[in-house]
């Protein structure tokens, strides 16, 4: 078989629109009987989710402005602070548009129907003002939503990828307090033996992994990558990982860029 280099240009296109065929093929595949209430379920990411972040419009724009000569490349990649600034003065731009329309409805426009009744969700018929009324408070309660993630990139240590080990009390490992019921709920994975495990499932939302010897490797390891990409990962004990649990503890110095260790029960 040709090796990148061996192949021409040409050959090396027509590999990528092979790829490209048979990439679009296995989506479409992958959609074969979707039910639309389907389509928006998930945990994590729902097949719609996957659909949006599969639309790349703007990078097929960018390919053919480069393709037809209008331009040479592809912009420099910016830094986060100025992505940042960008999206917030985005945002500030937005607002103000936003408040140009409402301020200048004329009350025959705020009496308008705007949005059909909605049987399947119950969702009434709104005039443009009655949309307005329930719109307006949008930002914030994503407000309040972005307060509490600040909170969590805290509490896990997420500037510093840290993975987390909360020590479950063993005289009652069920015995948790709020912060850490916080940590439990708001974590993409939580892991810990069959007993750790359920003594803290009425609190966890996130994936279980279950460290049952088989795969702790596998699943430390991920974890540590996990916190890495910015995921919020818990590994749960029921006593001391020092004293009760150390290879695992092993595991998670060995894998884990660092490890933050809090008591259940405080």
């Amino acid at each position: 078989m040709a090796t990148e280099k061996q192949l021409t240009l040409l050959q090396r296109r027509d590999r990528v629109l092979e790829q490209l065929d048979e990439s679009h093929q296995a989506l479409h595949k992958s959609l074969r009987g979707l039910d639309p209430d389907e389509a928006f379920l998930g945990s994590r990411w729902s097949v719609w989710e996957v659909l949006k972040h599969l639309d790349i419009e703007d990078y097929v724009d960018m390919l053919e402005k480069i393709a037809s000569g209008e331009m040479d490349m592809f912009p420099a990649f910016d830094n986060r602070e100025n992505k940042l600034k960008e999206d917030i003065s985005h945002l500030d731009e937005i607002h103000r548009r936003l408040r140009t329309v409402v301020a200048n409805l004329t009350e025959e426009r705020m009496n308008q129907p705007t949005t059909p009744y909605n049987p399947e969700y119950n969702y009434p018929g709104l005039t443009l003002l009655e949309l307005l009324e329930r719109s307006s408070v949008h930002e914030a309660t994503h407000a309040r939503q972005i307060v509490e993630t600040r909170k969590y990139i805290s509490e896990f240590t997420a500037k510093e990828r840290a993975v987390t080990f909360i020590v479950l009390d063993p005289t009652d490992p069920t015995k948790i307090s709020p912060s850490a019921i916080g940590l439990l709920k708001y974590a993409d994975n939580v892991a810990g033996n069959s007993d750790a495990l359920n003594a803290v499932r009425n609190f966890a939302s996130g994936v279980e992994q279950l460290l049952d010897g088989n795969r702790n490797v596998e699943i430390i390891s991920r974890m540590g990558r996990d916190a890495r990409a910015g995921l919020w990962n818990v590994v749960c004990t029921i006593g001391s990982p020092s004293e009760s649990h150390q290879p695992l503890l092993q595991l998670a110095e060995k894998y884990c860029d660092k490890i933050v260790i809090m008591q259940s029960d405080r």
